[in-house]
């Protein structure tokens, strides 16, 4: 169902996403050893990706809150026991792997136990290909995103039956993460196949919308569905709220779109101030670097310096939130013009 809140598991339930998902079996076909898909929030990376694994071996991992090594094992287990439909032959009698009916246990410490990379290997030996979907990497901390870097770098270079697909919303810290033009990190130099999933444009989200509630037995007016288009910009999360939001019965547009914005909201909470306010700057108009410095100024009596000025914009721009001192997603503007610094 498209209005479902969940990402998607099936080919089927996807959206017009067919080129997409062409061109990553086109990736994996040809053997490419590192894969990004890439796009901000809440465009449906994560539904391309799992949908994608559906006709392949191999498993999604979701990095998102992982903080320590217990905590990787476990989303890797989780993945492996997702996908034991199409890997558990594969898995079978893999040291340090346990098959039950409850889950797949990876034990990672101790006697008899496996690495990641060592998991990884085994796998390798087995034939065919064999899909590896981390989503988020760039949210991992040391020592784990060290680790997981080098990993990348080692099935890049050695593993020639693992194809490697990360997926992230924070484009350029994804690409900083890799460090892939940085000589220090062990990716430096790689190609890197890339592939952008983009927003809908207005006639899809039409069509988007209506395909859903025609599938819940609904038909709402007209200048309702175009309002929901205005408003969202062609991001499916945000159409799919707005779907689910209908249905669940609040029918005021603008209702919903308030609580898409406190969503949003809860999320820009977690940034510093100062990366607040140079939001709220962006938000209230400011387009340019000597007019964000300013705003700052007038409304919070403080002069950023230069450099810190610039660093909380690169940032900010590689979180993609901004770009040239525009929202990427409307819903956010309007999140940012309630900030609080």
């Amino acid at each position: 169902m498209l209005f479902d809140l969940r990402p998607k598991s099936s080919r089927s339930d996807l959206f017009n996403r067919e080129d997409e998902l062409r061109e990553l079996d086109r990736a994996v076909s040809r053997g490419y050893p590192l894969t990004l898909v890439l796009g901000i929030r809440r465009i449906g990376k994560t539904s391309l990706v799992k949908a994608f694994l559906e006709k392949h071996k191999g498993v999604y991992i979701d990095a998102r809150g992982v903080s320590r090594r217990s905590e990787l094992y476990e989303r890797i287990g989780d993945g492996l026991y997702s996908s034991l439909s199409r890997t558990r032959r594969l898995l079978e009698g893999i040291r340090g792997i346990s098959i039950a009916a409850a889950g797949v246990e990876v034990r990672w410490r101790g006697s008899d136990s496996i690495s990641f990379t060592g998991l990884l290997q085994e796998i390798n030996k087995k034939s065919g290909r064999f899909i590896l979907v981390i989503d988020e990497i760039q949210s991992l901390r040391p020592p784990l995103s060290a680790e997981l870097r080098s990993l990348v770098a080692y099935s890049y270079d050695n593993l020639e039956n693992i194809s490697v697909i990360i997926s992230g919303s924070e484009v350029g810290l994804l690409r900083s993460f890799l460090g892939l033009d940085d000589a220090s990190s062990p990716l430096y130099g790689r190609y890197v196949h890339e592939i952008h999933v983009d927003r809908f444009a207005k006639d899809l989200s039409k069509e988007f919308l209506t395909k859903g509630f025609k599938e819940e037995g609904l038909k709402p007016p007209g200048e309702t569905i175009e309002e929901a288009v205005e408003l969202f910009d062609g991001i499916v999360g945000w159409l799919v709220f707005f779907g689910r939001s209908y249905l669940d019965g609040t029918r005021d547009v603008e209702k919903i779109s308030g609580m898409a914005v406190k969503l949003a909201l809860d999320e820009l909470n977690k940034l510093s101030p100062r990366e607040k306010s140079v939001l709220k700057a962006i938000a209230e108009g400011a387009n340019s670097w000597s007019e964000v410095r300013s705003f700052i100024s007038e409304k919070k009596g403080i002069v950023l310096p230069k450099s810190t000025l610039t660093r909380i914009i690169d940032k900010l721009e590689m979180m993609s939130i901004v770009k040239n001192y525009e929202f990427l997603d409307p819903i956010y503007r309007k999140a940012c013009k309630r900030l609080k610094p």
